[in-house]
């Protein structure tokens, strides 16, 4: 299981598309500004068993969308997941397709 080893605390979540989100390249990454309907899309080249890990601290929910061509959950392939205000999410990428996204209470 390997987590990137880089942290974003100030991430910007921009788009209302999986094509216009904000890319996440940190291993945690902490969303400090969320525009209503703006979005964050999880790391295309992350692996088999990589994670990363969202907190949205913004004043808005944020769509997380899979990398093109993924699902996460039993979402539709590219569907946004919405992760709401103060919380987190830890996703694991269970294949190139399919991702795991366990969320905080």
């Amino acid at each position: 299981m390997k987590l990137l080893d880089s942290s974003g605390l100030t991430v910007v979540a921009a788009g209302t598309t999986q094509t216009t989100a904000t890319e996440l390249v940190n291993g945690l990454n902490g969303v400090s500004s969320a525009a209503a309907n703006s979005g964050v899309i999880l790391n295309p080249i992350l692996a088999t068993s990589d994670c990363q890990i969202v907190y949205n601290g913004g004043t808005n929910p944020v769509s997380v969308y899979p990398p093109v061509g993924s699902r996460i959950n039993g979402l539709a392939t590219n569907g946004a997941m919405i992760l709401a205000t103060n919380t987190a999410c830890e996703f694991w990428f269970l294949s190139d397709t399919r991702i795991i996204g366990i969320l905080s209470a």
